[in-house]
C-alpha cells in the first residue's frame, strides 16, 4: 500500500559525533517522547541513547548529545523525525541556543600587527620632496571569551562574549614621522596638513571556514553582555550554519541585519537557495561579516490516560408493515404579487405614428393617425417593480422598437419571473417545464400580433413610455386586452425542486429509523405570488422480528489520569513533520443476550518541535596591508614690507533723490558722493629669503561713510510743477542716510508729501439780470432813451476757493449762493404816446417781436433771468391828414383842418378790417368795408407798416411796396415781415393812388387781409365814405390801443386799410371834380 509513497530522507539536526553532514536549519523537526506509567515495555518506534524510549530532559543548562531520540512513523519508517531532546517544559525551557552564563569556557585570540608608509609630498602636485619612510606600529592579541552551554553543548560551537585587545607600540596617526621644516631643492619647505589613508589598517591572523581562509576578528562585535553588537555590521552579511564545533554548512547572504531576530527571519526566507559556505561560493571582501548560527530541537508535550465503561442493553423487537405518509407544501417564506399591465381606456385627440408594415416604429413606412376625442385601449410602459433576484428589461422607450419587442417588454415581468426560476433549477426535467412556459408566451405574443393584423387594429404611439391601440368595435379592444394579459396564464401552478434531502429518524411516529425526504420546492402562483417551502414524506421499510440496538443503561462512565505518556502503540508523524501523535489503544468487551459491557482504555501523547536558532559569534572581515601617512608642505614665503602696486578696483557714489509717496520725482537727485573707493587691491612681491618667487594681491576692503542728512530739507519746491512739498520720511527699502559705502551706487530716496492751503478769502463771481425797455419806430429806429426796468439785480453768486502750494494754484472750489429771481413787469415803462425833440408824435403800436438787432424778447412779465432782457415797444409814427377835396353842399361833413404840413394829429383814423383768411391780396387797392375784430390767434409779432417820414414833394413814380416772405408753413416767423416804406423826399402828391404790392402767401395763422374791391363796391358816394371813416375813426383808434399781444396783424392791416382809403377817395374826389 506504500508503494506510491516518495521516499525522503528527513535529517533534522547535525550529527553531535563531529561529522560534517549538513543539518537543514529550517526544517521542522519531530519530537517523541513515550513514558509508559508504571513501567512497561518500550516500542521500537521511539529510541534514544540505545534505549527503546525518550530522555526526558528538564534541566537545560548543559544537555550532552546523548539526549537524542528519533521518532519513526508507524505507517511509513522512512518518515523519521530526531530531536536534541525531548523537554519537559512544565517547570523550565530553553530559550536560546547557547546562553553567556556564569563563567566562560575557554577563550580564542587574534593575533594583529600595523606598518605605515610615511610620504612627504608637495601640496601643489602631490610630488615627493623627499624619500618615504617605512615606520612600526601597534601590534597586539584580540582575545575573545566564549561559552559552550545549552543543548548538545559538547557538539555546538561557541558562543563569543566581548573580546578584549592587548596592544604593544604606538599607534599611527596623523603625527606619525611628521616635521615642521623640512628643506629641498634649495629651499624650505613648511607643514600643512597631514592625512591618514587606510588608517587602523593591520595585518591580522587567518581564520578558516571549512576550505576558507580569511582574515577576521570579532573585535568589537560583542558587548559585556555577549550580544552581537549590530550597529558595527556592515558590507555584506554571510549567515552561515555551523553544524559542529568549527565546521560550517550552508549560507545565506543578507543586508542590513539588525537583530537576532532579524538575523533569524533573513536566514529562513533565504535557506531553500542555501549553499556551502567554501571558497567556491564565497569571495569574503574586507569590511563584510560573518555571522555564525547555531540551531538547537527539542521536542514537548503531554499526555493522558483515558478509561470509558459503557453498559448496553437490549430488546426483542417484533415484525412491523412497510410506512409512508407525505405531508401539506409548508410554505417558508415567500412575496406576493403578480405581473401588472397599465391598460385603461383613454380619450385621445391628436395626431400619433401608428406603426407601419414593417410592424416597427421609427421606419419610412410609419403612418399618422388623427384622433378627435376617440376612445383608445391605452398602455403606459411605467417602470416595472420586480422582487428582489428577478431582473426585468431596461427599456423604457417604445420608440424604433418593433411590436414583437414591445410585446415582449409588456411581458417583461413574465420574462422575468421564469428567467429567476430558471436559474434556480436543479433537475432537467424541470428545466424543460420553464422551456415549455416561455415557448407558451412566445405563441401568445404571436397569437396576439396576429389578432392585431386580422382585426386593422391600429398600434399608434403616444410617447416615448406610451402606447395607443385603436379601432372602431370597443369589444375587439377589450379582447386584444384580455388577449394580452392572459398572458400571466403561463404562470399558473408554476412549481420546480430546489433539492431534496434525506435523513434517517431515530423515531417517529412511533416508528424506529424513519427515512425521511425533505424536499425544497419553489412555486408561483397568481393569487399568493412567490412562495417556497418544503415538502416531507416518510417512509420506512417492512420490519422482521430483530433484536433491538443497544442501548446505555447508564451515561458513559470515564476516568483520566495526567502526566502519562504513552511510549508504545502507534507513532503517526505528521507531513510537515510538525506534530507526532502516539497512541496506545487497549478494549475489552463483555455481552450476554440482553446485556454488554465495553471498556476502553488509551494512552496518547502529542508532541510538537521547537527548534532555537541564535547567532552566536560575529567577525569583521579585515583588509591586508598596510596604512599610509601622507605630510603635506608649501613652499615657506612672505611677503613685501610694502606693496609694489595698489589699485582702487571698486569705487562708488553716493546720491539722493527726492520723491512723493507715489514715487513721482519731485526734484533732479543731488550728487552726494561719487568715486568713493571702497575696496583695494595691493600688490605685494612674494620672497622666499631673499628671492621673489611670485606676487600675491590683497584685497582690502574699505569701509567709507557717508552722511547725507544735510541734503534732507524741510521743504523742496517741485522742478515741474513749483509746488511746495515737505519731509516725510525715507523711502521703504532705500539706503539709511548715514553708512557704509559699499556698493557702486548708493541711492538714499526721501519722501515728501504735497503743502496746501487754501485761501480763505474767495474771489467773488456775481450773476446778474437786468430788464431793459427800449422804444422804437416801425423802422427799429430808438425814438425814445432806454429805461432800465431793473438793475444788475443779483440771482447767483459763486465764491471761488483757492487751495496753493506756496504761490501756486493747486485746484479750487466753489460755494454757489442762489438768489430768488424777482419778478419784472414793463408795463409799467409802458407810454402811448411819444413826442420826440423833433416835434414828431408816435403812438404805441405793440411788442417788438424778437430780433437780432434787440436781442430781445416778446414776454412782458416774467422772471429776471442772467444777463440782460430787453423788451421793444414800437410806435407808428402818427402823420397829419389835411384833405384837399370838397364835400358836396348836401352831403354831411366833417370838420377836419386844412393840412398844413407837418405831423399827423394825435389820433389818427383807424381802419378796421376783418379778419384775414388766407389768400392773396388783389392788386386793386384793398376797400374800407371792415368787420369787427372778434378775437382769433395773432402772429408771434404782428407786421409793422414802416411809413417814412414826410418831407413835402411830390410822391415817387413808384408806390412803396409791401415786402413779406414767403412763408412754408408751421407757426409764424420769430420776425413778422415788415412793411418797407421808402422816405418822402418832397414833392406834389400824385394823383395816381398809391398801389401796395403784397406778394403771394401760402398759408399761415395770420389773419386774412380782406378784398377792399368786393367791401367797396356798395359804397354810394363820396360823402358817405367820410362819414364813416370819421365814425370809424373813433372806433379804431380804441380797438388799437386795447389790441391784445397776440400777434395778430390788424395794425398794419388797419394801416394799410387807411392808405388803400386815402387812395380811393383821392381817386373818388378826382372823378367828381371832372364831373363838375
Amino acid at each position: 500500500m506504500f508503494k506510491n509513497i516518495r521516499k525522503e530522507k528527513f535529517s533534522l539536526r547535525k550529527y553531535k559525533d563531529g561529522r560534517t553532514d549538513s543539518k537543514l536549519i529550517g526544517a521542522i523537526t519531530i519530537l517523541g517522547v513515550a513514558i509508559l506509567a508504571g513501567g512497561g515495555t518500550a516500542s521500537a518506534n521511539v529510541s534514544s541513547g540505545g534505549q527503546n524510549e525518550t530522555t526526558l530532559v528538564s534541566e537545560f543548562e548543559k544537555v550532552p548529545s546523548t539526549a537524542k531520540t528519533t521518532f519513526t512513523d508507524d505507517q511509513n519508517s522512512v518518515k523519521k523525525v530526531t530531536v536534541d531532546a525531548v523537554a519537559d517544559i512544565r517547570y523550565n525551557q530553553p530559550t536560546k541556543a547557547n546562553q553567556n552564563t556564569g563563567d566562560a569556557d575557554g577563550t580564542d585570540s587574534v593575533k594583529f600587527k600595523s606598518n605605515a608608509t610615511v610620504n612627504y609630498l608637495l601640496e601643489d602636485d602631490k610630488s615627493k620632496l623627499q624619500d618615504s619612510k617605512k615606520v612600526a606600529g601597534e601590534e597586539g592579541t584580540v582575545a575573545t571569551p566564549y561559552d559552550k552551554k545549552g543543548i548538545a553543548y559538547d557538539t555546538d560551537g561557541k558562543d563569543y562574549r566581548e573580546s578584549t585587545v592587548e596592544k604593544t607600540g604606538t599607534a599611527i596617526n596623523e603625527d606619525t614621522g611628521k616635521e615642521a621644516v623640512i628643506k629641498a631643492n634649495n629651499k624650505e619647505y613648511k607643514w600643512i596638513r597631514s592625512e591618514v589613508v587606510n588608517a587602523n589598517k593591520a595585518t591580522y591572523g587567518i581564520t578558516k571556514f571549512n576550505n576558507i581562509e580569511a582574515p577576521v576578528s570579532p573585535e568589537g562585535m560583542h558587548n559585556n553582555l555577549g550580544e552581537i553588537n549590530y550597529g558595527k555590521i556592515t558590507g555584506k552579511v554571510y549567515l552561515v550554519e555551523e553544524t559542529s564545533d568549527g565546521h560550517y554548512g550552508k549560507f545565506v547572504e543578507a543586508s542590513g541585519v539588525s537583530s537576532d531576530e532579524d538575523a533569524v527571519a533573513k536566514w529562513k526566507n533565504g535557506k531553500a537557495t542555501a549553499k556551502d559556505f567554501t571558497k567556491e561560493n564565497v569571495t569574503l571582501k574586507e569590511g563584510d561579516t560573518v555571522l555564525v548560527m547555531d540551531r538547537d530541537t527539542y521536542a514537548h508535550g503531554s499526555g493522558t490516560r483515558t478509561v470509558n465503561t459503557i453498559e448496553y442493553r437490549r430488546e426483542k423487537i417484533p415484525a412491523k408493515p412497510k410506512y409512508d405518509y407525505t405531508e401539506d407544501f409548508k410554505r417558508t417564506e415567500g412575496i406576493p404579487g403578480s405581473p401588472t399591465y397599465a391598460f385603461w381606456n383613454q380619450e385621445i385627440t391628436g395626431e400619433f405614428p401608428t406603426i407601419g408594415d414593417d410592424d416597427r416604429f421609427g421606419t419610412a413606412d410609419d403612418e399618422k393617425v388623427n384622433f378627435n376625442n376617440e376612445t383608445v385601449l391605452y398602455y403606459n410602459n411605467i417602470t416595472k417593480n420586480f422582487p428582489p433576484g428577478i431582473t426585468g428589461s431596461n427599456k423604457y422607450n417604445f420608440k424604433n422598437e418593433s411590436l414583437q419587442e414591445i410585446l415582449e417588454e409588456m411581458h417583461a415581468q413574465i420574462y422575468g419571473i421564469l428567467e429567476y426560476f430558471d436559474r434556480n433549477v436543479q433537475d432537467e426535467m424541470d428545466r424543460k417545464k420553464i422551456q415549455a412556459r416561455r415557448e407558451e408566451l412566445g405563441q401568445n405574443i404571436a397569437d396576439t400580433i396576429k389578432m392585431i393584423k386580422q382585426n386593422q387594429i391600429k398600434v399608434s404611439l403616444e410617447s416615448e413610455k406610451g402606447l395607443m391601440f385603436s379601432q372602431g368595435n370597443q369589444e375587439i379592444l377589450k379582447k386584444l386586452r384580455d388577449q394580452i394579459e392572459g398572458a400571466q396564464s403561463v404562470l399558473s401552478d408554476l412549481e420546480i425542486t430546489l433539492g431534496t434531502s434525506k435523513e434517517t429518524l431515530k423515531e417517529y411516529n412511533q416508528l424506529k429509523d424513519v427515512e425521511l425526504t425533505t424536499k425544497e420546492v419553489l412555486k408561483y402562483s397568481e393569487k399568493y405570488g412567490f412562495a417556497s417551502g418544503v415538502i416531507k414524506s416518510y417512509h420506512k421499510d417492512k420490519e422482521e422480528e430483530r433484536y433491538s440496538d443497544w442501548e446505555k443503561v447508564n451515561p458513559e462512565v470515564e476516568t483520566k489520569e495526567d502526566s502519562v505518556y504513552a511510549n508504545k502503540g502507534t507513532v503517526t508523524i505528521s507531513d510537515d513533520l510538525s506534530n507526532i501523535n502516539v497512541v496506545n489503544n487497549n478494549s475489552t468487551t463483555n455481552e450476554t443476550e440482553f446485556t454488554k459491557r465495553d471498556i476502553t482504555t488509551r494512552e496518547e501523547t502529542n508532541y510538537k518541535v521547537k527548534e532555537i536558532i541564535t547567532p552566536i559569534r560575529a567577525y569583521k572581515v579585515m583588509g591586508e596591508g598596510e596604512t599610509v601617512v601622507n605630510h603635506y608642505y608649501r613652499l615657506s614665503t612672505k611677503l613685501s614690507d610694502a606693496p609694489v602696486k595698489i589699485e582702487n578696483t571698486k569705487v562708488g557714489s553716493v546720491s539722493v533723490n527726492y520723491e512723493s509717496e507715489s514715487g513721482e520725482v519731485l526734484k533732479s537727485s543731488e550728487v552726494v558722493a561719487s568715486d568713493i573707493p571702497y575696496e583695494k587691491v595691493k600688490t605685494y612681491d612674494v620672497l622666499s629669503g631673499s628671492t621673489k618667487v611670485g606676487e600675491e594681491k590683497v584685497t582690502e576692503k574699505l569701509e567709507p561713510v557717508y552722511d547725507i542728512t544735510e541734503k534732507r530739507y524741510k521743504t523742496i519746491l517741485g522742478d515741474k510743477t513749483g509746488f511746495t512739498y515737505e519731509y516725510v520720511g525715507i523711502k521703504e527699502g532705500s539706503e539709511p542716510e548715514e553708512g557704509i559705502i559699499a556698493k557702486e551706487k548708493t541711492q538714499v530716496t526721501y519722501i515728501y508729501r504735497l503743502v496746501t492751503k487754501e485761501d480763505p478769502k474767495p474771489t467773488e463771481k456775481k450773476v446778474v439780470g437786468s430788464v431793459v425797455v427800449k422804444y422804437v419806430d416801425a423802422e427799429g429806429n430808438e425814438i425814445k432813451p432806454a429805461e432800465t426796468l431793473v438793475k444788475e439785480a443779483v440771482l447767483r453768486t459763486t465764491y471761488t476757493y483757492t487751495t496753493k502750494s506756496g504761490d501756486k494754484a493747486v485746484s479750487t472750489r466753489e460755494v454757489v449762493k442762489e438768489f430768488t429771481a424777482q419778478d419784472y413787469n414793463t408795463k409799467e415803462k409802458l407810454v402811448e404816446k411819444i413826442t420826440t425833440t423833433d416835434g414828431k408824435t408816435y403812438k404805441y403800436h405793440g411788442v417788438y417781436p424778437v430780433s437780432t438787432k434787440f436781442n430781445n424778447v416778446t414776454a412782458e412779465t416774467g422772471k429776471v433771468v442772467e444777463g440782460t432782457t430787453t423788451v421793444v415797444y414800437q410806435y407808428d409814427y402818427d402823420i397829419p391828414v389835411k384833405p384837399s377835396w370838397k364835400v358836396p353842399s348836401d352831403a354831411p361833413k366833417n370838420e377836419v383842418p386844412e393840412y398844413e404840413g407837418g405831423v399827423s394829429p394825435v389820433a389818427p383814423p383807424v381802419l378796421e378790417v376783418p379778419e384775414y383768411e388766407g389768400g392773396v391780396s388783389p392788386v386793386a387797392p384793398p376797400v374800407l368795408e371792415v368787420p369787427e375784430y372778434e378775437g382769433g390767434v395773432s402772429p408771434v409779432e404782428p407786421p409793422v407798416l414802416e411809413v417814412p417820414k414826410f418831407k413835402g414833394g411830390a410822391s415817387p413814380v413808384d408806390p412803396p411796396v409791401l415786402e413779406v416772405p414767403e412763408y412754408e408753413g408751421g407757426v409764424s416767423l420769430v420776425e413778422p415781415p415788415v412793411l418797407e416804406v421808402p422816405e418822402y423826399e418832397g414833392g406834389v402828391p400824385s394823383d395816381r393812388p398809391t398801389i401796395l404790392e403784397v406778394p403771394e402767401y401760402k398759408g399761415s395763422v395770420i389773419e386774412p387781409i380782406p378784398n377792399p374791391r368786393n367791401q367797396l363796391q356798395n359804397l354810394p358816394t363820396v360823402e358817405n365814405l367820410e362819414e364813416r371813416i370819421v365814425a370809424l375813426s373813433a372806433v379804431n383808434r380804441k380797438k388799437s390801443e386795447k389790441l391784445p399781444n397776440t400777434g395778430a396783424t390788424s395794425s398794419d392791416v388797419e394801416t394799410l386799410g387807411f392808405v388803400t382809403m386815402l387812395a380811393a377817395l383821392g381817386m373818388s374826389v378826382g372823378k367828381r371834380r371832372k364831373e363838375k
